[in-house]
């Protein structure tokens, strides 16, 4: 039985779907007479590429040329379909791009076509994969080729080929098919083959094929060949071991909220069920992209490609987390992807990426840091001005490293005293040092990693005592401290900052990395780095004059 792929490609420029503006183009080419001595057909797998590149190659030589369109009932036309033209020759350079090959091309080209044809065509498929030497042996052959040879150069990446390649060819970039181009493509050949299929399971197969005719098709045939009864959106999930959008949502909403119990029940589900878990992670990380996606566009786009039941649920699902905690799952999970290729325990492997990614604090990368704080950011409510009593700057450092030691007299009249804010008085010299290090902060903290600068847009800038100036603190959430503490830099971002400060805004100051939690002068967050200053005009803090 012959597939169904091979039965219903397109054989002329009438049945090519979904790439109308390339079609017009390529017949009005043909049946004016201007036809380029190179082309560049790119774009994603099973759009057309090749297909097109036969039908032009057919097109141009056939006998009885229909306004740009092939025949297929001449001799040139039948020769051509039966592959055996000579005029016509094909080159797959995934597994034939050496020089060797690409020489006998060039030596080729040098003799007329035959048959009393026009043109000698070349397709090169995956003409990205071209080696080095046979690019260079290529390229001259495309410089200065003769009238009659037309190249069609087919590739899924066109940034592989060298610019004097490119420059050198007229360009088509062939699109993703929509799905509903797909799905009436499909419909069509589900009448002529008698196959009994639901809507929502022709859509599914549609959206799993990522814009692919060609992919769309093989998949309908594997489910055609796997039962005659009608084929439900279950039966052709199963059939594909394809894993359903509502799962991938069941598992990253157990995620998100830290529930690794209710996430693994889900995925031992899906495992019993049979399927690949390489394939799961991978179409896990896809169904990640498009809720991401779903969180920035208003409608249904290219780039999804889904339908709109689907985008209304994918919006749904993205109001629920925040962009940087999908970010920090996607790189997460695609280095893990790239990990399971190797390793035989693909399923411990992955389990345990999912406690992690559910306890992001697990992580010390920028991306896990910022998805942190997107959920601590829930938690923090208010923002004001702790005053702290009179001390030394050295009494105030080791109060800071001091364990957590609680007084609770001392404390109530703590609170007491910063119930009134607006009433904190710093000197002339703090006032100014606050406003240096606040204004050239971002440039001050260039010195840092982007983990600890991460770390620290999150922190709180205080000054060390409301006389003296030269020692600021820096507040950090318990959790934030503890990375820091765990990863050995308090002190070396301590001395970065110090030694940016003396560059930046040429002053002498000293950092201090402070736990918030051990600290009574921190008790409630004070402000963060980036509105120090205008929290501190806001608050109507007073500057006395330094006498």
């Amino acid at each position: 039985m012959e597939t169904l792929y091979r039965k219903y490609r397109p054989i002329d420029f009438d049945t090519v779907v979904g790439q109308d503006a390339i079609v017009k183009t390529l017949r009005n080419q043909i049946a004016n007479g201007s036809i380029a001595h190179a082309y560049l057909f790119s774009g994603t797998r099973g759009t057309g590429k090749t297909t097109v590149a036969k039908i032009f190659a057919r097109a141009v030589n056939c006998q009885n040329e229909l306004a740009g369109n092939p025949c297929n009932e001449c001799d040139t036309c039948k020769s051509a379909l039966a592959g055996a033209d000579y005029n016509i020759m094909e080159l797959d350079a995934a597994s034939n791009g050496n020089v060797e090959k690409v020489r006998q091309i060039t030596d080729s080209m040098q003799y007329p076509p035959i048959n009393n044809e026009k043109y000698k065509v070349y397709i090169i498929d995956e003409a990205h994969a071209l080696t080095g030497y046979s690019k260079e042996a290529f390229l001259k052959s495309l410089e200065e080729p003769p009238e009659y040879v037309i190249y069609i150069l087919a590739t899924t990446d066109p940034n592989k080929l060298p610019e004097t390649i490119l420059s050198r060819c007229q360009k088509y970039n062939f699109r993703r098919i929509d799905i509903d181009t797909i799905v009436a493509y499909m419909k069509n050949i589900c009448e002529k083959e008698n196959i009994e299929i639901d809507d929502n399971a022709l859509a599914f197969i549609a959206e799993k094929s990522d814009g692919s005719m060609r992919e769309s098709i093989s998949k309908l045939d594997r489910c055609r060949s796997y039962t005659k009864e009608r084929l439900t959106i279950d039966k052709v999930q199963d059939i594909l071991g394809i894993v359903d959008d509502d799962e991938f949502a069941k598992i990253l909403n157990a995620v998100n909220e830290g529930d690794v119990e209710r996430a693994f029940a889900v995925l031992s589900e899906i495992i019993e069920k049979g399927k690949d878990i390489n394939q799961f992670t991978s179409d896990f990380i896809w169904h990640l992209r498009n809720v991401l996606l779903a969180k920035n566009l208003t409608s249904p786009v290219e780039a999804l490609n889904i339908t709109k039941d689907n985008f209304e649920k994918l919006k749904k699902e993205a109001e629920k987390i925040s962009k940087d905690v999908l970010i920090f799952f996607i790189e997460e999970l695609s280095k893990t992807l790239n990990v399971m290729r190797y390793d035989e325990n693909r399923r411990v492997i992955l389990e345990t990426e999912l406690i992690k990614l559910a306890n992001p604090e697990m992580c010390f990368i920028e991306s896990a840091v910022m998805a942190r704080v997107k959920k601590l950011e829930e938690v923090a409510s208010g923002v004001s001005f702790v005053k702290m009593a009179d001390r030394t700057n050295s009494e105030v450092i080791k109060e800071n490293k001091s364990e957590d030691k609680k007084d609770n007299t001392k404390e109530k009249s703590e609170d007491k005293k910063n119930e009134k804010i607006s009433e904190i008085k710093l000197s002339k010299i703090a006032f100014d040092e606050m406003k240096l290090v606040n204004d050239n902060w971002q440039g001050i903290k260039a010195a840092l990693d982007l983990t600890s600068k991460s770390i620290l847009n999150n922190s709180t800038v205080l000054p060390a005592s409301e006389k003296d100036a030269g020692v600021v603190q820096v507040l950090l959430d318990e959790i934030d401290y503890n990375i820091l503490k765990d990863m050995g830099k308090l002190d070396k971002i301590e001395e970065a900052l110090s030694n940016s400060s003396r560059e930046i805004i040429k002053k002498d100051v000293v950092y201090r990395l402070v736990n918030s939690k051990n600290t009574k002068y921190a008790k409630k967050v004070a402000f963060k780095l980036e509105d120090a200053f205008d929290k501190i005009v806001g608050m109507e803090i007073g500057v006395e004059d330094d006498k």
